[in-house]
């Protein structure tokens, strides 16, 4: 085992790039308005610590009167004395509200590349503990996560606790938080990797939390609905180092681990076939023989429960009359926008809990109900001071800021009380969200999102968890990072079966709650009502923030598809996605709406002189239409140019009819091997009611234009035998050869690409071929006895660790055969580059082999 190394590591500081543009602004102020040294020194006075002390704070104050004026930060930072220790102490004092991060979490990156095991989070590593500490959650930490069956994607919410601790300010690189996701399908603790999703966090003075989300996609396994489908889901969040993949039981040293119970929505159609499983069904053999069993038979739409199904359905269930039947008693009070409160009071003229002989009562007892419980379900229609989380609960709220949508997670607690099971339509979770953009007008409606949910007789102790989510479309709401953070107010309401109304962001709804909290705008151009300025805001599923700017290659997460991309070209299709600020209300159920903006997208060369080639193949995109509260699935829709050459702007995020575009896709740009190399990447949008053209900008309102490496040059595989050495005598050999036990196989391997991601070189079959020793070495030079062997006969090499180069590697393997099987063998090699192929996976995959057989040592 490796022995402790012991690591000196200095106090935190707080460099300059890490102050906030506001912060700077005020402590210059200070600074240049303070007369005396006795002042600065007296402000910036720590105890039991060193201060800025008399001496250094005349320094100050000479330099001052020197100069005139302090204009920035680094001319104070270099008045002799001062340095960063005392410029961190003057920061923080000044500013009032800076956090100075704790030194393991400084220098984490540090500690962790001189022992991976340093903070002793590892269960397999050579390396001994310094220091144990794992699952630290003082700066982030996963507090929920849901399923939405829908639409098909997990969601998770994370908080972000600190102002300082993320390498950072928000115009620094920041540092990543990443979730990785499983499932486990039947609850045996075998779990399935989902991947990874991620998103940046920064140095952000003033109140905390900041709630962020991620989501990842996760292709449901549905069954029919008389069986209750309940996975468990895992996320593990970790900050600025990705939970390694296939690695359930990994524990984070700042970060935590949350599991969660999910309902599956059933299947919608079923095959034959399976009709033919069930106990009660037999049909003869010479009819089944006429009977395609593959053919898919669609089911009629789930049943709405009428209130007489619903009171035999609850009749022997701890499930009050004013549940149930909340429903039925909305549709019997109309449904106009008042809530269930004002209707009841209105109804029955007088106090809601004495009605006795109102028309309401009476309506009640047409409707059903007995005649003993009618006063008790009219007192339980009024809605209590925060709403009543009995039967749910929204859990928390934030923003994803990779797709720019605000999503919640609900806890269902229940097992029964939604109006049916799985074979029924069961009921609806509504979730309203409205925002505080600052701008004075207060609670402003975003929206409103669903999410549907049944009786689930063996829903788990925990309960399950659903989520939903709203697109929102940022674009007009950013500011310049170099202005500070934007910080937004939401206000999210759950309320079931009854949609919360637009107007009232401080309803009260009878079932559900009501929670708020603080979200980041990521930064951008200031954009002002009525300019439509696009942005760009991912390609081939990567943020532009992860794609380096010199080079074109990406690293980071993918913001729609689980993978990880490590200096990465692109390949196939490439989406290029994003929005247009401030677009008219196009999309309205009545056919009548404002004129659509249009936008082009442009490619070139990233050479001199290079001419723009504008993208104009159709293409598919998934869309979403809301009207009200109800949302269609999403459907294909085919997205072309019109007459003039520009694609239709599709988007709709205001009023009461909307359209979403899944993705926010705004062009699909086919590449091929021919278009190697650099290009960049334009859009422009355009107004056909005022003629102006408006191109797209970037984070301080310069021209947007993004580069990409394109390469989709497949990896080029080679691979022979050459050789044995028998008895000590080397002797030729080539491939589908006969060899004997104890034999030594010599030959030669290459895996050849400008972006190679990694490869292996093993034996196979495996078992058999378990007992060989495999050597490969890159270069000419022969594996010796002192070479590196593995047991079983498989190696694997990946860029950067362990170290291939970028484009691949050449050498020679052997491959010792006395304690392998006789048998018929073939020796693989395969391996892929990191290239984002189509924008949803990573590498170009090839492979080569040869065979040999291998006969019993005589």
């Amino acid at each position: 085992m490796t022995a402790k190394r012991t690591v000196s590591i200095e106090k935190p500081l707080i460099a300059l790039e890490d102050v906030d543009p506001a912060d700077e602004k005020k402590i210059l102020e200070f600074l240049n308005t303070v007369e005396t040294a006795e002042e600065i020194a007296k402000t910036v006075e720590f105890p039991d610590e060193p201060d800025i002390g008399i001496k250094v704070a005349e320094k100050i104050l000479a330099k001052k009167n020197k100069i005139g004026s302090f204009s920035n930060l680094k001319e104070v930072m270099d008045v002799k004395g001062v340095g960063p220790k005392r410029f961190t102490e003057l920061v923080s004092a000044v500013s009032g509200k800076y956090e100075v991060a704790e030194t393991e979490r400084t220098y984490f990156k540090y500690l962790t590349a001189i022992n991976p095991n340093y903070f002793g989070n590892l269960k397999e590593s050579s390396f001994k503990a310094v220091k144990m500490m794992t699952n630290k959650t003082t700066y982030e930490e996963l507090k929920c996560m849901g399923f939405n069956s829908r639409f098909e994607r997990v969601e998770a919410v994370i908080h972000i606790k600190k102002s300082s601790g993320y390498g950072g300010n928000l115009c620094s690189g920041g540092t990543p938080e990443y979730i990785r996701f499983y499932v486990d399908w039947d609850d045996t603790d075998t779990w399935e990797d989902l991947g990874v999703a991620s998103f940046k966090a920064y140095n952000i003075p003033g109140d905390k939390p900041l709630e962020y989300a991620v989501s990842i996609p996760l292709d449901a396994k549905k069954k029919w609905c008389i069986k209750e489908n309940l996975p468990k889901v895992r996320a593990i969040l970790s900050w600025n180092t990705a939970p390694p993949a296939d690695t359930p039981d990994f524990v984070p040293v700042w970060g935590n681990s949350l599991d969660a119970y999910i309902q599956i929505d059933a299947l919608r159609f079923l095959l034959i076939k399976d009709i033919l499983e069930l106990e009660a069904v037999s049909i003869p053999e010479n009819i089944l023989e006429l009977v395609d069993l593959e053919k898919e038979i669609t089911l009629k739409e789930p049943e709405k429960l009428s209130l007489p199904k619903l009171i035999q359905v609850y009749k022997d269930k701890e499930v009050p009359a004013h549940r149930f039947g909340f429903s039925q008693i909305k549709n019997l009070l109309g449904k106009d926008t008042l809530s269930l409160g004002q209707k009841v009071a209105e109804k029955s003229g007088k106090n809601v809990i004495a009605a006795s002989a109102v028309s309401l009562h009476d309506t009640l007892i047409d409707a059903g109900f007995e005649l003993s419980v009618v006063p008790g379900i009219i007192e339980g229609l009024v809605p209590i001071s925060s709403g009543d989380t009995t039967y749910e609960e929204l859990k928390c709220i934030g923003l994803n800021t990779n797709l720019e949508e605000l999503a919640g997670v609900i806890e269902l607690k229940k097992s029964s009380g939604y109006s049916g099971g799985l074979c029924t339509a069961g009921s609806e979770e509504y979730v309203a969200f409205w925002a505080d953009w600052g701008d004075g007008a207060g609670w402003t409606y975003v929206g409103t999102s669903v999410v549907n949910v049944h009786d689930i007789k063996n829903t788990p102790s925990g309960g399950l968890q659903y989520s939903v989510f709203l697109p929102v479309n940022l674009t007009g709401r950013r500011k310049p990072c170099s202005e500070g953070a934007k910080i937004v107010k939401v206000r999210a309401i759950l309320s079931w079966e009854v949609a919360p109304p637009a107007w009232d962001p401080n309803y009260i709804p009878r079932w559900g709650n009501r929670r708020d909290t603080l979200i980041l705008i990521p930064p951008g151009p200031t954009v002002e009502e009525g300019d439509h300025t696009p942005y760009i805001s991912v390609i081939g599923n990567m943020g532009i923030d992860d794609i380096d700017s010199s080079t074109g290659l990406a690293t980071g997460t993918g913001i729609m598809a689980a993978f990880t991309a490590n200096e990465s070209p692109f390949g196939g299709v490439v989406t290029i996605c994003g929005h247009i600020a401030f677009p008219p209300n196009t999309f309205t159920g009545s056919g009548t709406s404002a004129m659509p903006l249009k936008y082009r997208v442009f490619v070139r060369r990233s050479l001199p002189g290079e001419p723009w080639q504008q993208l104009t193949n159709s293409f598919n995109v998934k869309l979403v239409d809301q009207v009200g509260s109800s949302f269609t699935s999403p459907y294909n829709h085919t997205q072309k140019l019109d007459s003039d050459g520009y694609y239709t702007y599709l988007e709709d995020l205001e009023g009461n009819e909307r359209r979403f575009v899944e993705g926010f896709v705004l062009a699909m740009w086919i590449t091929s091997a021919p278009m190697d190399g650099l290009w960049e990447i334009c859009m422009e949008a355009f107004d056909p009611v005022t003629l102006t053209t408006y191109p797209a900008l970037n984070v301080d309102g310069t021209d947007q234009i993004i580069r990409v490496l394109i390469d989709n040059t497949w990896p080029t595989p080679d691979l022979s035998i050459t050789g044995y050495t028998r008895d000590g005598v080397t002797n030729p050999a080539e491939g589908c050869g006969a060899f004997r036990q104890g034999d030594i196989i010599h030959g030669t391997y290459g895996m050849k690409n400008n972006y190679i991601r990694s490869f292996y070189l093993r034996a196979e079959p495996l078992g058999p071929a378990d007992g060989g020793e495999l050597c490969i070495q890159p270069g000419t030079t022969p594996c010796t006895a002192s070479s590196s062997w593995s047991t079983p006969p498989s190696v694997t090499r990946a860029y950067p660790s362990p170290v291939v180069s970028t484009t691949g590697e050449e050498g020679v393997w052997s491959l010792k055969t006395e304690k392998m099987d006789p048998c018929g063998y073939i020796m693989r090699l395969h391996g892929s580059d990191r290239t984002i192929v189509n924008s949803g996976s990573i590498g170009h995959y090839s492979g080569k082999s040869v065979g040999f057989c291998l006969l019993k040592k005589s």
